[in-house]
Parts: structure tokens; sequence; C-alpha cells
């Protein structure tokens, strides 16, 4: 009885953890950098767009296709949508990694598998000195020295 409790307590935790999470790929309201509410520098954020061009948009719409359609899915997008976290990046390299992985994620994708191919071609490089001859020569040769 007592295992199943802990399993239970352990599991409402784990699913607790990912909902807090941050994801710093998600659309979120940047009211720090809004007029109101955030809604449309957030949205600039998430494309990868500036915050002007983005408010100028929603202007346009809402001239051309009725004020009230858009005001009311802004208004909602204000409430549903969370806040942008303030640690929501570490620093400025992540941010720019995130918003590449919106705004162009197969770019992205052939980037990362770039860098893998480098990694693991240093990897290997490593592995084969590690086990060579010349490695145990020079680490013999040290500990005589030392």
């Amino acid at each position: 009885m007592k295992r199943s409790k802990r399993r239970r307590r352990r599991r409402d935790r784990d699913r607790e953890d990912h909902h807090n999470r941050r994801r710093p790929s998600g659309l979120y309201r940047d009211p720090a950098n809004g007029m109101v509410m955030g809604v449309c520098a957030g949205v600039a954020d998430y494309l990868g767009i500036r915050r002007g061009p983005t408010r100028v948009l929603t202007v346009l719409a809402m001239l051309f296709t009725g004020v009230w359609p858009i005001l009311i899915g802004y208004f909602i997008m204000g409430f549903v949508l969370e806040e942008r976290p303030e640690d929501l990046y570490e620093d400025e390299q992540e941010e720019e990694f995130w918003r590449e992985v919106r705004v162009r994620p197969d770019y992205t994708m052939v980037d990362l598998k770039r860098r893998f191919r480098d990694i693991e071609k240093r990897t290997q490089d490593m592995e084969a000195y590690v086990t060579s001859k010349r490695f145990r020569l020079e680490r013999e040769l040290r500990d005589l020295e030392s």
C-alpha cells in the first residue's frame, strides 16, 4: 500500500515538473516589450521579426477584417498565453538558437547534424590517440619524470 502511494506521489510530482517546465520554442506574451498586454511583442519574438511591423499588420488586419474579430482574438490571446519567463534563455546564443528553430527548423536540423558529425569526428580522434602506442609511451615517460 505504501509503495503505491509513493509511486503516485512521484508520478504527480513528475507531471507537475513537466507542466511547469519552460518551453523555449513556445509562444508567450511579452509585456515587458509590448504596448498592450504584449501579444504583438510575443508573436514578433516567436516569428523572429521586429515588433513594429507586427503591430502595423495587426492594425491593418483590424481595419480590413473588422475591428471586433481581431480585437476579441487579441484579448483572448492576451489572457490565454503565458507571460514570457525572465529566465527563458540562459544566454543570447541560446535565444538565437531557439529563434532559428522556430523560424527555420529544417536549416537548424542540418546545422545540428553538422555539429554532431564534428563532435563524433573529434571523439574518434581522441579515442584513436588514447588507445595508441604513442599515448602509452608518453604516459610512461611522464611517469618516469615524476
